[in-house]
């Protein structure tokens, strides 16, 4: 019952991608998305929003822009992209999935408002697109003695994420200076985990319990302290 809302999450981007390559809908994770996450803290120290830029890799981008009428060099058209924003963001947007971020502090996790600045951007050189989007709070949170806690992070392991650019995880904001964020990784899969989750189709429930409680602890984690 838990990976069902993971999987409507999933829906969009899903169909957008066409179910991808056949070689790709082999293994697990079937999507790759080089992430950057930006918490904004206000001028009472408080988290405020999560800012994400979600940049996908490139198979996902041919195929989830098959068959799309382009511009002479390539671009698509912003209502088009607009469109894909609002169709991902309903989609990511489902209670349980909840765009795969979850922001806790002394151990209760904190409610999000609407979502806001959703926007797809589509660059024709690199063939790879990205989804921007900010998440505010419905009501800032002080981080406490032990910090506020942001988890990204696909449970079912079907996107696999990377915050591997310089200055991926930052702090903004009017208190951002009183306050430092550190990164932790997820930790390595072993070989043979890794195997197994290759042999895995493209379908979110088709993760096996005993995988499931493996990769949903594949939790990209930042915690945001102030002074």
């Amino acid at each position: 019952m838990e990976r069902q809302p993971a999987r409507r999450g999933h829906a969009a981007l899903i169909a957008a991608a066409a179910l991808f390559a056949p070689a790709a809908a082999q293994a697990h994770p079937h999507m790759w998305i080089d992430a950057h996450a930006v918490l904004e803290v206000d001028g009472q120290r408080r988290v405020a929003a999560v800012r994400q830029e979600w940049l996908f890799d490139e198979m996902f981008g041919a195929y989830a822009t098959q068959g799309l009428k382009r511009g002479k060099r390539g671009e698509l058209p912003p209502a088009l992209l607009e469109g894909m924003a609002r169709d991902w963001m309903r989609s990511l947007g489902e209670p349980v999935s909840h765009y795969f971020t979850r922001v806790t502090v002394q151990g209760r996790p904190q409610a999000f408002a609407e979502p806001r600045d959703a926007r797809v951007r589509w660059d024709p050189r690199t063939q790879r697109l990205t989804l921007v989007f900010t998440l505010p709070l419905v009501r800032p949170v002080a981080p406490g003695p032990d910090g506020a806690q942001v988890d990204i992070y696909d449970p079912t392991y079907f996107v696999a994420y990377a915050f591997d650019a310089p200055g991926a995880v930052a702090v903004d904001g009017p208190g951002a200076r009183a306050c430092k964020a550190d990164y932790r990784k997820p930790k390595e899969l072993d070989w043979k985990t890794m195997q197994q989750l290759a042999a895995i189709p493209a379908d979110p429930d088709a993760l096996p319990a005993e995988l499931f409680a493996v990769t949903k602890g594949l939790t990209h984690r930042i915690v945001l302290r102030c002074s």
